[in-house]
C-alpha cells in the first residue's frame, strides 16, 4: 500500500501545483480520481485522460498536460526518475525511460529506435480511448526534451514531432518545446532527433558508478514486487535522497506521506531504526562502488550525500572498521 499511496499522492500534488481545485476535482470525477489515487500504476488510460481533461477545464489551462511538465519534479517519478537524473548521456536517458516507465504507469510505454542519422522515441497507449489523449500525450512526450534542456542549460529541440490527437487552438507552447515541425492526427505520438545527440552529456555521473546505482534500483524494484513493499520503498527513498541531502528521516517520511513518528513506529515493527537502516543502505552502495569500480573515493562520497570526504571516511570506518581506501586496498590484495 505504501508504494500505491505515494504514487497517488504525487499525482494529486502535481494537479494542485497546476492550479486545479482538487476538492472540486473529487466531486466531478469521483470514480476516476479514486482509481488514480488508489492504484496509479494500473489506472486505465480512459480514467487518466478523463481526469486530465477535467483538470484542464478546472484550471482554465488549455495546455494543461503540457504544463504538467513544469509541475512534476523528477524525484516524484520513483526509480525511473532516480535513474533519469543520474543518466550521463541522452542515450542513457532514452534507455532508462524505455526500460523503467512501467514503474510509473502500466497503461502506456515508450519505444526507442536508434537510426544511423535520425533516432525516434515513441509514446504508446495500451488501448484506444473514447476521450482525447492529448494531455497525456503532450505531458509524457514533452518531459524528455524539457529535461534535456534543463540539464544542458540551453534550449534543445527535436527535429520534428508527431501527435495522434487533434491540434490545439494554440500551438505556441508546443513549438517552444518541440520546434516548428509538428504534425497532428498522425499515426503515432513521437519525436525525432539527431542520433549524434545520444552522446550529449547531461550529467557527470561516472558510467561505472551508474551501474552500481542501476543495480541498486533494479534490486529494490524486484523487492517491491515480491517482498515487504514498505521496507523496499523506504530503502529506495533513502537511496534516492542521498545525493541531494534529502535522505533523512523527515524527508523520507514526507515523501511517504506519513509523520516521522509513524515512520519510526513502522520501522520498529520490523525491528529496525531509521539510522541503522540508512547506514545499511550507505554501506551496501559504498561497498559495491568501492569494490566493483575504480571511481574516485571523493565521487562516491559526493554521490552518497557527503559534502566533506572526511565525513564519509569517518562514517564508512564506523560501518566497516576500515576507511574507504583501506577497504578498496584490502580487496585489491585479495
Amino acid at each position: 500500500m505504501a508504494k500505491k499511496k505515494l504514487q497517488g499522492l504525487w499525482v494529486l500534488e502535481a494537479f494542485r501545483r497546476s492550479g486545479v481545485d482538487t476538492d472540486r476535482l473529487v466531486r466531478e470525477c469521483p470514480a476516476e480520481l479514486k482509481n488514480l489515487i488508489a492504484t496509479p500504476l494500473t489506472t486505465s488510460t480512459q480514467d487518466l485522460n478523463t481526469v486530465l481533461l477535467c483538470c484542464a477545464r478546472l484550471s482554465g489551462d488549455e495546455n494543461f498536460g503540457l504544463h504538467m511538465v513544469d509541475n512534476v519534479d523528477v524525484v516524484m517519478m520513483g526509480p525511473m526518475g532516480y535513474l533519469q537524473v543520474n543518466a550521463p548521456t541522452v542515450k542513457y536517458l532514452m534507455e532508462f525511460t524505455t526500460k523503467f516507465y512501467h514503474t510509473l504507469y502500466l497503461g502506456a510505454s515508450f519505444h526507442f529506435t536508434r537510426g544511423k542519422k535520425t533516432s525516434t522515441i515513441e509514446f504508446r497507449l495500451d488501448m484506444p480511448l473514447g476521450v482525447s489523449a492529448r494531455h497525456q500525450n503532450e505531458w509524457s512526450l514533452a518531459f524528455l526534451p524539457d529535461f534535456i534542456t534543463k540539464q544542458v542549460g540551453y534550449r534543445w529541440q527535436p527535429l520534428s514531432a508527431e501527435f495522434t490527437n487533434d491540434a490545439p487552438d494554440n500551438i505556441n507552447d508546443l513549438v517552444e518545446i518541440f520546434g516548428s515541425d509538428i504534425s497532428f492526427n498522425a499515426s503515432r505520438t513521437a519525436f525525432n532527433f539527431e542520433t549524434s545527440i545520444l552522446d550529449l552529456k547531461i550529467n557527470k555521473t561516472d558510467p561505472h558508478l551508474l551501474k552500481v546505482l542501476t543495480n541498486q534500483a533494479e534490486a529494490i524494484m524486484c523487492e517491491i514486487g515480491y517482498k515487504d513493499p514498505f521496507i523496499s520503498m523506504i530503502r529506495f527513498q533513502i537511496l534516492e535522497g542521498m545525493e541531494s541531502g534529502s535522505g533523512g528521516s523527515a524527508d523520507v517520511a514526507q515523501r511517504m506521506a506519513m509523520s516521522r513518528s509513524t515512520l519510526k513506529r513502522r520501522l520498529e515493527d520490523h525491528g529496525l531504526t531509521f539510522r541503522g537502516f540508512r547506514d545499511e543502505v550507505i554501506r551496501e552502495v559504498a561497498s559495491e562502488a568501492l569494490l566493483d569500480t575504480d571511481v574516485d573515493v571523493g565521487e562516491v562520497s559526493s554521490k552518497l550525500g557527503y559534502s566533506e570526504l572526511s565525513a564519509f571516511d569517518r562514517a564508512f570506518k564506523r560501518l566497516t572498521g576500515l576507511s574507504p581506501t583501506q577497504f578498496r586496498d584490502a580487496k585489491a590484495k585479495g
